[in-house]
Formats: C-alpha cells, structure tokens, sequence
C-alpha cells in the first residue's frame, strides 16, 4: 500500500513540476517573437488536446479528482503556448501584408 502512496505523490509532484516547466516558455513566448516563432504549433496543439482527452478520462471513467485537475492544468499550459504562437504567426502575417500593401500617395 505505501508503494501507490509514493506513485500518488509521485504522479502529483510530477504534475505539478510538468506545468510549472512551460511558465519559462510562455515567458519567453510572449517577451520575445522570434522565440514564439520558433515553437511548433503542431506540438503545443497536439499536447493540449492529448491533455483534454486524459483529462476526460480521468473525471469519466477513472473517477480521479486529482489526475483530472492536473491533466486540466496541462492542457491549460500546452493550450496557452499554442495560442501565443498561433497570435504571434497571425500578427506578423497581417504586420507583413500591411507592409506589401502601402497606400497610394
């Protein structure tokens, strides 16, 4: 029994130290453009929604508070990484096309 204590905790700390690890990212993804466009929106989209699908199962046929709220927290991490880069690429598109598109003088 102590051993799925340790795991328990193991698993939370683990989870916890998971989502802490992209507040770098998103700090530097939202100071720094270039860093934003450097990251892979496939990835960051893919583990955001890799994280809603655990997280369902979690509440759903798992019935775990603690493995739900945690994977919801990943999802929220993954989530907000990819809507930086996603607002960042929009952004430079419309600031490039502005720039092609010069009004006549």
């Amino acid at each position: 029994m102590s051993l799925l204590i340790a795991l328990k905790a193991l698993y939370a700390a683990n989870g916890v130290i998971g989502v802490g690890l992209y507040i770098p990212q998103i700090l530097r993804a939202c100071k720094d453009k270039e860093q934003a466009h450097s990251l892979s929106m496939i990835t960051f989209g893919g583990w955001s929604i890799g994280a809603c699908i655990t997280a369902l199962y979690a509440w759903y046929f798992a019935h775990h508070l603690l493995f739900a709220v945690l994977s919801l927290a990943n999802m929220m991490a993954a989530g907000s990484l990819f809507l930086l880069i996603l607002h960042t690429r929009l952004s430079s598109k419309k600031d490039e096309t502005s720039l092609l598109v010069q009004p006549a003088r």
